[in-house]
């Protein structure tokens, strides 16, 4: 089974598996990015229906921390993971307003009706 998200970067929207991503045997997928900006991603758990919207520059790593690493916190309690979103930015304040609208009622609604029907 693929799974698909959808990556946009500067206007352009990308689906994986594309030359961003990787698919494994196991069914995971993970983003190799040289990560020289910053990232808004959005997690979803189907075991619990559950998203996290966060901001990093390191996608990977931060990615390992949320299904492997991490001792406490909310994305420890519903585990695993998978990326679902990916935008980028050029710079941190970019990233983080962009983080702020996905987290806001607004956020939530666009990513109910436009993201999550393909995984659900």
């Amino acid at each position: 089974m693929k799974r698909r998200i959808n990556i946009r970067r500067g206007g352009r929207e990308f689906k994986s598996p594309s030359r961003y991503s990787k698919a494994f045997g196991n069914g995971s997928l993970f983003l190799f990015l040289l990560m020289d900006e910053f990232v808004v991603y959005i997690l979803y758990s189907k075991s619990f229906g559950k998203t996290y919207t966060g901001m990093t520059s390191a996608l990977i790593t931060r990615f390992h921390f949320h299904n492997f690493k991490s001792t406490k916190g909310f994305t420890l309690k519903y585990r695993p993971w998978i990326v679902i979103h990916v935008e980028f930015f050029n710079s941190k304040t970019e990233a983080l307003i962009r983080e702020k609208e996905l987290k806001s009622g607004k956020g939530r609604d666009w990513l109910r009706l436009n993201i999550l029907p393909n995984y659900s």
